[in-house]
């Protein structure tokens, strides 16, 4: 068993670094429809489908020169709140949980891993099988959180790492089938790539090695951000996807105001300093919200205003009876006949798209969560 793996890593630590996001899609994309409606099934295909490729993408990881791509290990039922608060200072997101929790096996691997080669080149080996799984402590949670997360996932901003454990079930050699690695318990797990170990809410940082990512990710669990605490999983992800250019620059915003805090977050102050920061990004947040909304009402207004002169102005030169129809009878059109009114309204309601600024992201967010809020 030590041979195989041994060997496994050898090789992948040759190989270059596999494209993380790119293998993500692919599974969403061949993930069986029948699956989707079973969250424990959604998280057993996940397992069984990154098993072979996890050592690797783990690699990719260790060898990574970004310092916001940071690994968080917490307990399942606190995934959410961390998806969308991490996700807002982080280039990528790897989530795992603390290797505690019932065994949920997924199946059977096999390899066949040289044992022994004498002087003359004749060589001797081995078919090796064993049983793998993964531990959590709810497997379903972890099912509905990988359809909730979908769109941040086949983004690169997150992607989960399971808690794998294997155990091996005995060795072939040629045609004898030899007991000589008996059946028994999974072993327990250990892990090679988190940074930080949640616990209570807060970030314990345990790798030293990510200065820049402490300074973000420790705080952004504990400030207060009032546009996405009311916010569904499912909803914050599909904003995020949608809005990617402008949540960029908000990410970068973020960053930005949660490295101000220098050594703070080490001081008797810390809370003091992080209550600052706090009410400074709702100020901004609530002027730029308010100015975006005002500007969005204009242009709605404006839009009108040019549609019924530029259909009024048509209709006047071909057809003035058309025009003179569609004044008599805007109430009848505006209570919802087709004709003139309809199709102004429906540029007023259109809303800006293809905006860029950071506080865009935020607007769509906040309307999303007071959305939620009246439902």
């Amino acid at each position: 068993m030590f041979q195989r793996t041994r060997r496994a890593w050898q090789n992948w630590s040759a190989a270059p670094a596999p494209d993380v996001a790119a293998w993500v899609n692919d599974f969403y994309r061949t993930l069986p429809a029948g699956a989707r409606t079973s969250a424990p099934d959604v998280a057993r295909e996940y397992g069984r489908a990154l098993y072979r490729r996890y050592d690797s993408f783990l690699r990719g990881k260790s060898v990574s020169t970004r310092p916001y791509y940071v690994g968080l290990s917490s307990r399942m039922p606190d995934f959410t709140h961390l998806t969308k608060r991490v996700a807002l200072v982080a280039d990528t997101m790897l989530l795992s949980e603390h290797g505690s929790g019932p065994v949920h096996a997924l199946g059977e691997d096999v390899d066949m891993p040289l044992l022994s080669a004498d002087p003359n080149g004749a060589s001797d080996s081995a078919l090796l099988r064993w049983r793998y799984g993964i531990v959590t402590e709810d497997l379903a949670g972890l099912g509905r959180w990988l359809l909730d997360a979908e769109p941040l996932l086949r983004s690169g901003l997150v992607w989960y790492g399971p808690a794998y454990t294997q155990g091996s079930s005995g060795m072939q050699m040629g045609t004898v089938r030899e007991s000589l690695l008996e059946s028994g318990p999974l072993p327990s797990f250990q892990d090679r790539s988190i940074d930080f170990v949640v616990e209570h809410g807060r970030a314990v940082d345990v790798s030293r090695t990510k200065p820049l990512a402490s300074r973000v990710v420790r705080p952004v669990l504990e400030i207060d951000l009032p546009f996405i605490d009311g916010l569904s999983l499912h909803d914050f992800a599909q904003a995020t996807s949608e809005e990617f250019d402008s949540y960029t620059h908000y990410r970068d915003f973020m960053r930005a105001r949660l490295l101000e805090l220098d050594d703070a977050l080490e001081a008797v102050d810390s809370q003091v300093a992080l209550e600052r920061i706090a009410l400074s990004i709702r100020d901004e947040m609530h002027a730029a919200v308010a100015e975006m909304s005002s500007a969005t009402r204009t242009r709605a207004f404006t839009r009108s205003g040019a549609v019924l002169g530029t259909t009024s102005a048509v209709l006047a030169a071909v057809r003035p009876d058309a025009l003179q129809g569609a004044l008599s009878f805007s109430a009848t059109l505006a209570a919802g006949a087709t004709g003139l009114w309809p199709t102004i309204q429906a540029f007023a309601d259109n809303k800006p798209r293809h905006a860029q600024g950071k506080w865009h992201y935020v607007w769509v967010l906040q309307k999303r969560t007071a959305r939620r809020r009246r439902a």
